[in-house]
């Protein structure tokens, strides 16, 4: 028989402290960096109330986006005690665990915590994570991958979402500890501790609490004094370990400890009790079975309605032909039966179109998603030409950002005798950019839903998306029309070297091109030497530029004289250039960029969200972009006016 593979509650929450390597990383110039390095778990078994889990540690296994991308250093696991931010986390495969490089904040208690993990006083780490798949290996069976003899549960596939210092660690001479919140969630061979030496722990505590220390025992006299101090600090070891397992055993399964400790409850009989509530509340199968079947099922309805709305899906999900021939309103009723079990026979268009909207929400997110799809899609086809030889840039707010530009070095000058260096003076240039937010709504309505127009489902988003992109086109040619200032002139200004009197022609192209190569830096002293990529005109040049670019030999030449600039450049031609006689050259963005199409935090297409409307029963969809044009330089670019 093979290890069979099951699913458990993925909702479950698990953690487990290791009394693991703390190393600090504050040394030399990094004194201050407040970093230190730790490993987080590790594959050693551990025991737990279903039997005996192993988490296995290769890339396949574990999923660190959660982690590596929101994941922050808490407290003894509690949320509203942030410690810091987690730097970055990787798997050592070769010693199969998981290590961590993270870095304390600076307010007041995270500089507290920080000190005392710096001067080792705290050592345990301990890691929230959440099991998505097991493998369950019988008692005499081998792993599926050869590695671990059952019985055990083997994770194959979990997911850390957050790490935490914890303050008590136990039974650190071997090495690895239980924290004193979380003795339910040890790792690296921490079991559960023999339950002969519990009792021994507890006696102490029960002596101690019926028995006050000051009052004198009948026996007193015929047995060795007790040592109090002893007494004490044992009956106080045992309540502290009674009150960690509780409450880390309760912590694990998401329940209030506070009752069995303030009663007095013994572990045993808090565990039976957590057991019984686990038993009568959970089902984790079955709700697995439905997310699961309810994923695929909105999958498949996502890319059989795009099909129908005729956007090119690659790779449509399994069973997306089942649904491209389905009305919405055939849809919409599968929603509601799925998600609420409930018949829609008797339902009118009204009634099913109001339940579908208002209801848990995958009928909305399934329009929703074909919409952002139509979109996107309209966006990245739109006609535009900016996008060839503009640059991109990337704000990380809306504040403006400044770019800088240095100089170049003077010339190195002959020694004296002397021996004395004359000192070089840099100059630099900076120019500011920005982000903005631009947005339009509009709606689906029911009755369009009803009628199931296809129509208004693809083109209401796609017009939208190629609006978004055409505005961009705008804003970047609008720079070149309204001439801005740069560097104390006009974009285009004499004073500046790039403005020209040229006919589009080979020796016309010949003179702007030495213009622009006799372009210096920003000291004057160095010439730039740019070349240019791109020639930009008004679609009422774009024939004849395309005849000359093409040309192997100068059309205005009776001979056959050779064209230097056949298949140098690239012609763009744009209907936002209105006048008929200009015409510009443009260098390649990544030697000189001229424009910058400036995107927040690097996000370079709109976003679409949408909204049930109470007061219509449609949806309402807002896009909005983050976006801003701006002006970097005037060297890369020459205009010329066709005389």
């Amino acid at each position: 028989m093979e290890p069979k593979t099951r699913t458990r509650n993925k909702n479950e929450p698990l953690s487990r402290a290791f009394y693991g390597e703390i190393i600090c990383r504050d040394a030399g110039e990094e004194k201050d960096s407040r970093t230190f390095s730790l490993s987080l778990s590790s594959e050693e078994p551990y025991q737990r109330w279903f039997g005996t889990e192993i988490l296995l540690h290769t890339a396949e296994a574990i999923d660190l986006t959660r982690l590596q991308e929101i994941g922050v250093m808490l407290f003894n696991h509690d949320p509203d005690r942030v410690m810091g931010k987690i730097l970055s986390v990787e798997l050592d495969e070769a010693e199969h665990k998981l290590r961590a490089v993270v870095q304390f904040d600076e307010d007041e208690e995270s500089e507290r915590i920080y000190q005392k993990v710096k001067s080792g006083t705290l050592k345990g780490v301990s890691v929230g994570y959440r099991v998505d798949t097991w493998e369950e290996v019988g008692e005499g069976r081998k792993s599926q991958n050869g590695r671990f003899n059952g019985p055990c549960d083997i994770a194959t596939h979990w997911t850390p979402y957050e790490l935490s210092i914890v303050s008590l660690p136990a039974d650190p001479t071997v090495g690895v500890g239980r924290s004193l919140e979380h003795d339910n969630e040890e790792e690296n061979g921490d079991v559960n501790m023999d339950e002969n030496k519990k009792t021994i722990q507890a006696e102490p505590e029960t002596r101690s609490q019926a028995q006050p220390e000051n009052v004198p025992q009948p026996q007193a006299a015929q047995e060795p004094p007790l040592d109090a101090e002893a007494v004490r600090s044992a009956a106080v070891e045992a309540e502290r370990q009674r009150v960690r397992e509780i409450d880390g055993l309760c912590r694990q399964f998401g329940m209030d400890s506070a009752k069995f400790i303030s009663e007095g409850t013994s572990v045993e009989a808090a565990r039976a009790a957590v057991l019984q509530q686990l038993a009568q509340e959970r089902k984790p199968q079955q709700v697995n079975v439905q997310a699961d079947e309810m994923d695929k099922f909105r999958a498949a309805a996502i890319d059989g309605l795009a099909m129908r709305a005729g956007l090119g899906i690659e790779k449509p999900a399994a069973g997306a032909d089942e649904f491209r021939g389905k009305r919405m309103m055939r849809l919409a009723a599968e929603c509601i039966e799925r998600e609420k079990n409930a018949s829609t026979r008797n339902m009118d268009d009204e009634m099913l179109i109001r339940e579908a909207l208002t209801g848990t929400g995958a009928f909305p997110g399934i329009l929703s998603n074909v919409a952002n799809k139509s979109m996107a899609q309209a966006y990245q086809e739109a006609s535009t030409t900016y996008q060839l030889w503009t640059a991109k840039g990337s704000n990380s707010d809306f504040k403006q950002a400044t770019r800088y530009r240095l100089s170049e070095a003077g010339e190195l000058e002959k020694i004296g005798e002397n021996g004395e260096f004359k000192h070089d003076e840099i100059t630099e240039s900076s120019v500011t950019v920005g982000v903005a937010t631009y947005g339009k709504s509009f709606s689906l309505t029911r009755q369009a839903i009803i009628n199931d127009d296809m129509g208004a489902l693809k083109a209401l988003p796609s017009i939208h998306g190629a609006a978004c992109r055409r505005m961009i086109n705008k804003m970047v040619y609008s720079i070149l029309t309204d001439n801005p200032t740069i560097e104390g002139a006009a974009l285009f200004h004499a004073s500046h070297g790039n403005l020209q009197t040229q006919g589009l022609t080979v020796a016309g192209l010949g003179k702007i091109k030495a213009a622009m190569a006799k372009q210096k830096n920003i000291a004057g002293k160095a010439f730039l030497n740019i070349q240019p990529a791109y020639l930009i005109v008004p679609v009422d040049l774009e024939v004849e530029a395309a005849q000359l670019i093409n040309s192997v030999v100068d059309p205005s030449k009776s001979n056959a004289t050779v064209n230097p600039f056949a298949n140098k450049l690239s012609v763009i031609a744009d209907p936002e250039l209105s006048t008929g006689n200009v015409f510009y050259m443009v260098a390649a963005p990544g030697i000189v960029p001229t424009v910058e199409v400036t995107s927040l935090n690097g996000n370079e297409t709109p976003t679409m969200e949408s909204a049930v409307q109470f007061d219509t029963l449609g949806i309402k969809w807002r896009i909005y972009y983050d976006v801003g044009v701006n002006l970097l330089d005037f060297r890369g670019i020459q205009k010329s006016t066709i005389s």
